[in-house]
Formats: C-alpha cells, sequence, structure tokens
C-alpha cells in the first residue's frame, strides 16, 4: 500500500470512531482527540496528494498552498484533550478551520484536474479533427 492509501485507511478507521453526541451528554476527550487526529491525517494526505500533483503536472496552486499554510499553522494551536479538560469553541473551531481548508484545497486540486482533461481532450479533438 502507497502512503496515501494507509492515509485513507486511517481516515476510514478515524471515521468508523466518530460519534454524535446528544444534548446532554458528555463530549469526551477522545471525541475531540478523534476529530483532531482526523484533521491531522487528513492534511498530511492532502500534503502528499499535492506533491504527486505538482510533480506530475509542474504547477503550483497558490490556493493550496495557502490553505495548507493555515492548516498547519491552526493545528499547531491544538493539543490533546485528556480526561476532565474542559474543550473551548476556540478548539471545536481550529478543527472545522482546517477541515474547511482541506476541503477547500481538494475542491482547488479537482477543478485543476478538470480544466487539464478538458485540455487534452480538446487536443486529442483537434488532432482527430486534423486528421480527417
Amino acid at each position: 500500500m502507497s502512503l496515501i492509501e494507509d492515509k485513507l485507511e486511517k481516515l476510514r478507521d478515524l471515521l468508523g470512531k466518530m460519534r454524535y453526541v446528544s444534548e446532554g451528554e458528555y463530549v469526551l476527550a477522545d471525541h475531540t482527540n478523534t476529530f483532531r487526529e482526523y484533521a491531522s491525517v487528513a492534511l498530511d494526505a492532502l500534503k502528499e496528494l499535492y506533491e504527486y500533483y505538482k510533480a506530475k503536472f509542474g504547477e503550483e496552486l497558490q490556493v493550496v498552498e495557502d490553505n495548507i499554510q493555515m492548516a498547519e499553522n491552526r493545528l499547531k494551536f491544538l493539543e490533546r484533550v485528556k480526561y476532565g479538560d474542559v474543550v473551548a469553541t476556540r478548539d471545536h473551531n481550529i478543527i472545522i478551520d482546517c477541515l474547511k481548508s482541506i476541503e477547500a484545497s481538494l475542491i482547488e486540486i479537482d477543478k485543476s484536474l478538470w480544466l487539464a482533461s478538458m485540455e487534452e481532450l480538446y487536443r486529442l479533438y483537434k488532432e482527430i479533427l486534423y486528421a480527417l
């Protein structure tokens, strides 16, 4: 398995550990730590995917660069939670900020891949057209 596949497997495992919490229930340290770990692994997977993208297409996407930097900076502020720790809204929102940055980056890479595939299709179309 490749590193990216290992990370995707880890993400699936973490998703399986996530639980809904109903009103009146306690949010446990494990709940927050699982989300934190998910954001960290997802960021690592994004960085690996982006490195592959850059190597394959020879271009950088500034939006992705900025989002990765923002997510890395935000995750530095987030520590593991222990039993009895209070989880501040700031901590929760840091995780959300990271996940939204990762999502935005994946959308940007997807758009760029779509454009690249359309350019390739157009090139092939012109070749076929001129061959006729």
